[in-house]
């Protein structure tokens, strides 16, 4: 058994393998990663197996944005040999608005890809059947932010407000946080700019914690400036990223997505507890892709990743029940979902409690 499976008491399918580096005299990753929160420790343990390339099975890979931080489990698992030690040959492709991951899921350019779980139930709703085989994120990382120069010190001073939301079913949240606060606002659609709200057209705007709210503190704001609302903190926790793909291909590849879904989450853990070492490999491949590379920025945002990634005490890598149902009923109370999907069929590979 694992060092996982001892600590996390074996829930989860891809710690009941070890996975190891190799090489003469290399001893194994022993490095944990604490969770001063519970006082649990989990570390990547090794494996022994090796394949011959020609073996391995072939599957594409698709982030749901540019290549960054918020995917380093996946580069590491990569650049770590972790794919190969379970037989597999990734091919890690380029995201971004010119590869939308819902719709490359759907048109088979991708076979696995990254998504929001609200993403994931919406095109769902609409016969997208996508089936969630990893959960990566454990917490929101969503947030809206205003300036307080603008007079905004309180939720209800949003109101009549001019807000700079995402296009993406990524703003779902955020209306029903306005219709919950019962807030007219005035929707202003952005892609992923900030120069709208750093150049006071807009009042407030989206940003995800461990991406655009630390960009704005790069561009010379002080966090004190910003009045926040973490949407974790205003009841709607609603858990992010998850890995995803078409009902059809888990069904015809359920060990493939099985042992993807473990190597990317040792790939994870690695990056956590070897954090410089992951932030070269993201910024090799960001390099390579010809992205725009801030250490400092890619450091903030994998350091946030880890705690949405370890925010829940005992949970690695799955979909709690509990966060599947909370995301499906608010969708349903609040009219963004027709029918509901069973939790054993949309996650096929979580725990079945």
């Amino acid at each position: 058994m694992s060092l996982f499976n001892e600590h996390f008491g074996g829930a989860l399918f891809w710690w009941r393998r070890i996975v190891v580096l190799t090489g003469i005299g290399l001893l194994l990753l022993a490095t944990a990663c604490k969770q001063k929160e519970n006082g649990r420790t989990a570390a990547v343990p090794p494996n022994t197996a090796t394949h011959r390339h020609e073996d391995l099975r072939i599957v594409r890979f698709l982030p749901q944005w540019h290549h960054q931080a918020q995917f380093a489990g996946v580069y590491v698992a990569k650049a770590k040999g972790f794919y190969e030690d379970f037989g597999l040959d990734v091919i890690i492709q380029s995201g971004g608005p010119q590869a939308p991951a819902a719709a490359s899921l759907e048109n088979g350019s991708t076979d696995i890809s990254t998504l929001f779980l609200l993403t994931a139930l919406s095109h769902r709703d609409t016969g997208q059947n996508f089936v969630n085989i990893a959960q990566v994120s454990q917490k929101s990382s969503l947030m809206l932010v205003a300036k307080r120069e603008k007079g905004i010190n309180s939720i209800q001073d949003l109101e009549g407000r001019k807000v700079a939301l995402w296009r993406t079913d990524f703003r779902d949240l955020s209306l029903i946080f306005f219709k919950q606060n019962k807030l007219n606002v005035s929707i202003v659609p952005v892609d992923w700019s900030i120069n709208l709200f750093l150049n006071g057209a807009v009042d407030a705007m989206n940003v995800m914690n461990y991406n655009e709210y630390h960009l704005l503190y790069q561009a010379g704001m002080d966090f004190e400036e910003l009045f926040s609302i973490p949407y974790s903190e205003v009841g709607l926790n609603i858990v992010e990223d998850g890995i995803y793909c078409t009902e059809e291909y888990y069904l015809n590849n359920p060990r493939l997505c099985k042992d993807f879904a473990e190597a990317t989450m040792n790939g994870w853990l690695y990056a956590i507890n070897h954090r410089d070492e992951a932030l070269s490999i993201v910024l090799d491949i960001m390099n390579r892709d010809h992205l725009p590379a801030n250490r400092a920025h890619q450091k903030w945002m994998l350091d946030k990743m880890r705690e949405v990634i370890l925010a829940k005490a005992g949970v690695l890598g799955t979909l709690q029940r509990s966060s599947y149902e909370d995301a499906q009923n608010l969708m349903l109370q609040n009219g963004l979902l027709k029918t509901s999907t069973p939790f054993e069929r949309f996650a096929p590979n979580a725990p079945q409690d």
